[in-house]
């Protein structure tokens, strides 16, 4: 394994493209503070995977793009490329080369290649799993790294033992298995849950499918008792239908030969009328000619006066136009004389601006001359001020340097008063951390009883729960119920209202009437429209009414003639119409009041008092009884004209018996009843089903907040369960933090004996370092004098320039005034040519014009001569056409009087034709009756059973059928079905639905259960093998860092401890003692010391599992000279088997690598690479000139 190759370009400060070429053993990145060296190890941790813009020194990851520089852009985007040679076969892939590729752009978006194939972060966090590479392993050390890894959080040091034992892919896939842990076992509660619920849902639900079923087998057998009385039904109506056709057949041979008649007669009449029409064509357009001819003579006369108008017209235009053409000539002579003029004027200016150019060209050569000198001077003074600036920066890090040294004194002295102050905070939150552990035990008491109650109320709510959703079944089937006999009644009222308003079993002539009702007014309805009666009497009264229910009413004599002429002039058949102001109450027929007798029938009608004459008039005389005996008794002696009905429609009279109801009326009294109950009916189920909704959303509101008293229940007992872990916890914290804050109160006075002994060594080198700087800056002073000099002769030949800049932008100046002149004297003479021209044209067209005028005035005056001599003879045209109109008007209205009377006799037949089709329709309506009866009979069948009336084809009844007996059954089944109440038809699908999904979910948690025993095998497993990698890593590691730290120290002792019995979850501390002092923190150590150790750790690691590289970014910068030999041997011994990449400020670093790169900033705000190889000449990496080692040493002090 091999780093080979790292590519930038536009990374911070390195915009243009940049390879560093990485050699075997150690390789030296230098250069001065603030080149951009950091950026280099910057880069490698970025393609590596890093996230964190901090880590980069930034705020954002569009800090890494180069942002711009004095004379360079800012880019679009950053990309690295970082090259390995894989031929150990470390990286998890067949490649021997792999190039590891990123890229940022400004607008957010970030990409990921590995071997120019894009990929996934995770694909390339994967790539270096156990590799001990990695953004954050330990193949790349800052001096940062270093504070961490030695600080009090152990949490720095573990990743390092992690990353050597290899099990830091245990411990994601352990991450991965928790999470998918926790999602199973969430995913089981929720499933626990819903099992629960369906587990309640099927015991309420079997309980509605066996009254479900019961409910369905009373349905059925209803459906077939009401197919089969509606199948005799449908038998008889059939019959009565055929019954009116053949009677209509008979009717309409009648009507024939009255019709032929009246053919015959109307085809002479229609003779005469053409004959009429013809006429009045002819009439039309004589009258025509006659207004044509008024037209003609009216137009010459209006002709003539135009056109005498017109000519003189042209006398005035020839005129005017002789006139303009004299001012025309004044014009032309002037504009000659001003061309002339233009002429002279624009020959003289172009004399003057020649001259001024020759001028101008003189003073820019002059100008030219100075110009240059001036440039000569300035690139000199450049140079200097260079050299100036060079020297001001050696002395501002001077300056640097004795403020640095006195900050780390102040710092070190905030950090003794800080320490100070630690100490007294560490011994008084001792105290309070004990007085708190005895808080949380009293506590811990309490919440037990808390938890157990809450438990308590959560089954008490789950009971509740189960409760309501019981009751909201059962509601929600009784709503169902509701809402289809709503939609059945609103069906069937739909359809009864849909005959009522096409006027169906009425005659044509009502129809008539009221299908335009606005061309009728004062129409009331029919009676049938205006009774309310009782159901138990509807077949009685409409039996008695007849014909009658559907008389027309009207209100008055005027409504009554309108409504006459309306039935006259559409002649669309019959009607009966009853005034009622017409009607007055009057004394009625004595009836026999005996057994039997129910009443009159007038007195069982419910109606408005303006109706109540007309309801005496047609029922006064009716009898309403029981049945046929009681009828039959009472006619054979009844007096007066009274009749009697039954309540099964038979009407008796003395000597006669009409049995059923007139045919084309039957059922409009029976069809208002029925709307008028139906619309009662849906109004009360409207209130039932609005009751019933809000009883189901009561219940609904009760279950919510139950629900919601069960969640609050649930997290109620799910808090204190958490609070008495939370205690617990808090417990066991407080025991540790005892122990810790002991030992940190010895920790903080040894840290006060380490940083008093510091401050007294930086007194010395404070007083070294303002020496050097006073000497830098007497030197700095000299050169600010001779830059001094250098600008006073600038400014001289500045002060030349721009006097000769003035000369020539005056000679510029002078040129443009007088190439305008030239310019405005040449435009002025084009004007006047072009102005001497347009004259000429205008006058030759004056006198073209005075000519044309006088030749159309000639040919005017012709015209008016033979329009005059034309019009004497269209006077005499218009006289003869006005006598031959007037003879042809006295021979229409003879024809027209011979006329009108054929019609009068042509009306009197028809009329008699009329009465005959009124009859024929009287039959038609018997016949559209039973159709209609036919077609309810069939909506009520397509209604309540779904059914297809028109594949339905029963057989005819049998000669045993008894309908009554049959109906009495089918009451009683409904009675029945009515009691068993509320019914949930849903619920049988319901049951198979959910006892399926119940049985799936029921798999679905063993398969839940199952795998969170595999999840928890797989986590024990991974737990078991890197606990093993863990515990040996730490073993090896902890021997050899014994070792090295007596290497690198040239002896003492120091030692790694596992505090916890959990290996995966356990702290790392670290002890050491260098020589000649005792075993104590590392805390407590001096920079150096600090530096050494964490360098022996690294090591250490790196003899258990060695990184294939390691970058080391200024790990060095705290060691003495002393220190930095050690540590270079221990580099030396390594580079065999890790490639060492080492940014450093330290020559004997330096000296150590056998490749050295140098990072500088020639142009300002961009980085550059130069390198030197010790072991070949010639240029590498970025291609520059070597450049000697020393230089290099130089550059970076």
């Amino acid at each position: 394994m091999f780093l080979e190759r790292l590519e930038l370009q536009g990374f911070k400060s390195f915009v243009d493209k940049t390879t560093v070429l990485f050699g075997d053993g150690i390789t030296g990145v230098v250069g001065p503070n603030g080149c951009g060296k950091t950026n280099v190890s910057d880069a490698i941790r970025w393609v590596m995977g890093e996230q964190s813009a901090k880590q980069l020194r930034g705020d954002s990851m569009e800090d890494v793009i180069f942002n711009g520089a004095p004379g360079r852009k800012p880019v679009g985007l950053a990309e690295v490329h970082l090259t390995f040679r894989n031929d150990r076969g470390i990286l998890p892939t067949e490649f021997s080369e792999v190039t590891i590729s990123r890229r940022v752009f400004r607008s957010g978006l970030s990409e990921y290649f590995i071997n120019k194939t894009p990929c996934r972060l995770k694909d390339v966090r994967d790539l270096f799993f156990d590799t001990g590479m990695g953004s954050h392993a330990y193949s790349v050390i800052e001096r940062q790294m270093v504070d961490h890894v030695l600080s009090d959080n152990s949490g720095h040091r573990r990743f390092l033992f992690e990353e050597a034992s290899g099990i830091t892919k245990y411990k994601a896939r352990k991450r991965e298995t928790l999470n998918k842990l926790e999602a199973t076992e969430g995913d089981l509660t929720r499933l626990n849950d819903i099992v629960f619920e369906i587990e309640r849902e099927l015991r309420s639900l079997a309980r509605q499918v066996g009254k479900a079923r019961r409910y369905q087998r009373l349905r059925d057998g209803i459906r077939d008792l009401d197919l089969k009385l509606s199948a005799g039904r449908v038998h008889d109506l059939k019959r009565q239908e055929a019954e009116a056709a053949e009677r209509w057949q008979e009717e309409a041979v009648r009507r024939e030969g009255v019709t032929a008649s009246l053919d015959a007669m109307e085809a002479r009449l229609n003779e005469q009328k053409l004959a009429l029409l013809e006429l009045e064509r002819e009439l039309s357009t004589a009258q025509g000619g006659l207004r044509d001819r008024e037209e003609a003579r009216r137009g010459a006369e209006h002709q003539v006066v135009l056109l005498r108008e017109r000519a003189a017209g042209l006398e005035r235009r020839g005129t005017e136009a002789g006139e303009e053409a004299a001012a025309m000539r004044e014009r032309l002579a002037e504009a000659a004389r001003n061309e002339s003029e233009s002429a002279e004027q624009r020959g003289e200016a172009r004399g003057e601006r020649e001259t001024a150019q020759k001028a101008a060209e003189a003073r820019e050569a002059e100008l030219a001359a100075v110009e240059a000198e001036l440039r000569e001077r300035r690139s000199v003074v450049a140079d200097k001020k260079q050299l100036s600036l060079d020297l001001f920066s050696t002395e501002a890090e001077k300056r640097g340097a004795c403020e640095r040294i006195r900050e780390r004194e102040k710092l070190l002295r905030e950090r003794l008063e800080a320490t100070r102050e630690r100490l007294g905070e560490t011994e008084s939150r001792l105290g309070s951390v004990r007085r708190a552990a005895g808080d949380a035990a009293e506590r811990g008491a309490g919440l037990e009883a808390e938890l157990e109650e809450s438990r308590r109320m959560l089954a008490e709510v789950e009971r509740r729960l189960e409760d309501l959703g019981a009751e909201l079944a059962s509601a929600d089937t009784a709503l169902a119920r509701l809402r289809e006999e709503a939609a059945a009644a609103e069906s069937r009222l739909e359809t009864l209202l849909e005959l009522k308003r096409n006027f169906e079993g009425v005659s044509e002539g009502v129809k008539a009437l009221f299908g335009e009702p606005q061309l009728s007014p004062g129409l009331l309805g029919v009676v049938a429209d205006v009774l309310e009666v009782p159901g138990r009497y509807l077949q009685a009264l409409e039996a008695s009414l007849g014909e009658a229910a559907a008389f027309v009413l009207v209100d008055g004599g005027q409504a009554m003639e309108a409504a006459l002429e309306r039935l006259r002039a559409m002649e669309s058949g019959r009607a009966t119409l009853v005034d009622l102001r017409m009607l007055a109450s009057g004394a009625l027929p004595v009836f026999p009041r005996e057994t039997g007798v129910i009443g009159r029938a007038s007195d069982l009608v419910r109606c408005e008092d303006r109706y109540r004459p007309l309801v005496e008039r047609l029922l006064g005389g009716v009898v309403v009884v029981e049945d046929r005996p009681a009828a039959a008794r009472l006619a054979a002696r009844a007096e007066g004209g009274l009749r009697f009905v039954t309540l099964d429609g038979e009407v008796w009279e003395r000597g006669r018996v009409r049995a059923g109801s007139a045919r084309n009326l039957r059922g409009l009294l029976h069809r208002e009843m029925e709307i008028r109950e139906l619309t009662g009916q849906l109004a009360e189920l409207g209130l039932g089903v609005e009751g019933s909704s809000r009883e189901r959303e009561a219940l609904e509101a009760r279950r919510a907040e139950a629900s919601r008293d069960r969640t609050a229940a649930t997290a109620e007992v799910e808090a204190r369960r958490a609070a008495l872990e939370a205690l617990s916890r808090e417990l066991e914290a407080a025991e540790r933090e005892r122990t810790w804050a002991a030992g940190e109160a010895d920790e903080r006075r040894l840290d006060m004996a380490t940083i008093e002994a510091e401050l007294e060594s930086l007194g010395g080198a404070a007083a070294r370092a303002d020496a050097e700087l006073e000497e830098f800056q007497a030197e700095l002073e000299e050169a600010r004098a001779r830059l001094a000099d250098l600008d006073g002769a600038v400014q001289d030949l500045e002060s030349r320039r721009e006097a000769a800049a003035a000369r020539a932008h005056d000679a510029r100046e002078t040129l443009l005034r007088l190439s305008r002149e030239e310019g405005e004297w040449e435009a002025r003479w084009a004007r006047a040519e072009q102005a001497r021209r347009e004259l000429e044209t205008g006058l030759a067209a004056r006198g073209a014009e005075v000519r044309q005028a006088a030749a159309n005035r000639a040919e005017i005056e012709a015209e008016i001569a033979g329009l005059s001599a034309g019009l004497g003879g269209l006077v005499e045209s218009e006289a003869a056409q006005r006598e031959r109109v007037q003879a042809l008007e006295a021979r229409f209205q003879a024809l027209r009087a011979e006329v009108v009377a054929g019609d009068d006799e042509s009306r009197r037949r028809r009329f008699e034709q009329t009465e005959l089709g009124e009859l024929l329709h009287q039959i038609e309506l018997d016949r559209m009756h039973s159709r209609s009866e036919l077609d309810l009979t069939y909506e009520r069948l397509r209604t309540e059973y779904q059914m297809n009336p028109e594949e339905w084809a029963p057989e005819p009844p049998a000669e045993d059928f008894d309908a009554a007996a049959d109906q009495r059954e089918l009451e009683a089944a409904r009675e029945r079905l009515r009691g068993l109440g509320a019914v949930n038809l849903v619920a049988l699908e319901e049951y198979t639905k959910k006892k399926e999904r119940y049985q799936f979910l029921i798999q679905q948690r063993t398969d839940l259960v199952n795998a969170k025993a595999q999840l928890l095998e797989a986590i024990q497993k991974i737990n078991v093998t890197a606990s093993e990698l863990f515990v040996d890593t730490f073993q090896k590691v902890q021997g050899h860092f014994r070792d090295v730290f007596r290497t690198l120290f040239e002896g003492g002792d120091a030692e790694l401890r596992a505090v916890g019995e959990d290996p995966l979850e356990c702290e790392i501390e670290i002890a050491a003692k260098p020589r000649g002092k005792h075993l104590q923190s590392i805390s407590l150590m001096s920079g150096g010391e600090r530096a050494l150790t964490a360098i022996a750790l690294l090591f250490a690691i790196y003899l258990v599992k060695p990184s294939p590289f390691c970058l080391l970014d200024e790990v060095d910068a705290p060691l003495d000279d002393a220190n930095v030999e050690r540590f270079i041997r221990m580099l030396q011994r390594f580079s065999a088997r890790t490639q060492f990449v080492v940014i450093t400020h330290n020559k004997k670093t330096m000296e150590a690598a056998g490749c050295l790169y140098g990072v500088t900033m020639q142009e300002l705000g961009v980085s550059s690479l130069v390198s030197v190889r010790f072991d070949r000449p010639g240029p590498a990496g970025a291609g520059t000139p070597p450049v000697p080692v020393g230089e290099l040493a130089e550059a970076a002090v």
